[in-house]
C-alpha cells in the first residue's frame, strides 16, 4: 500500500498581538481506492474555466485527497477554484470555494465532489494538482 508523508507548519511571532504561534503537524495517509491522479494544466486565460475531470466521489464513504498549487510567480495571475455540481458540467457562475494567488497552494481532504473548475484571474498560470483517493472509512 502506498503511502504519503504530510507536514503542516504554521509559525508567526507577530500574527496576534500578545501570542506567538508554532503548530506543526505531520500525518502519513495511505490513499488506496480507484482513482489516482496528477497532472499539469496550463490555463486558458481570463474568463475561461478550464476542467480537471474526475471520476466522481459521490458515494458515502469516497473521500480523496486533493493538491493544487499555482506554479506563477507572476502579480495578479491568481487562480479560482471551484466544484462542479455534476461531471462534466461547469461550475456555478461565482462559485468559488477557494482563490490562490502566484506561489500559493492548498491540501485538503475532499469527498462528494465531481469535477474541479480552474479560472485564472489574468495570463495563463500554471496549475499542478494531485488527487489521491483513500480508502473507504
Amino acid at each position: 500500500m502506498a503511502t504519503v508523508n504530510v507536514t503542516l507548519s504554521l509559525s508567526s511571532t507577530d500574527l496576534f498581538a500578545k501570542q506567538a504561534i508554532n503548530f506543526t503537524e505531520t500525518d502519513s495517509i495511505s490513499p488506496a481506492g480507484d482513482q489516482m491522479i496528477v497532472g499539469r494544466l496550463v490555463t486558458t486565460g481570463s474568463g475561461t474555466e478550464d476542467n480537471i475531470s474526475l471520476k466522481a466521489l459521490d458515494g458515502t464513504n469516497d473521500r480523496a485527497y486533493v493538491f493544487i498549487h499555482n506554479l506563477s510567480s507572476t502579480t495578479g495571475e491568481y487562480v479560482k477554484l471551484g466544484l462542479c455540481g455534476t461531471h462534466g458540467t461547469d461550475s456555478a457562475s461565482g462559485d468559488w470555494f477557494s482563490v490562490l494567488g502566484p506561489g500559493e497552494f492548498l491540501f485538503m481532504p475532499v469527498s462528494d465532489m465531481q469535477d474541479i473548475d480552474i479560472e485564472a484571474a489574468a495570463g495563463n498560470p500554471v496549475v499542478e494538482y494531485v488527487l489521491m483517493e483513500k480508502a473507504a472509512a
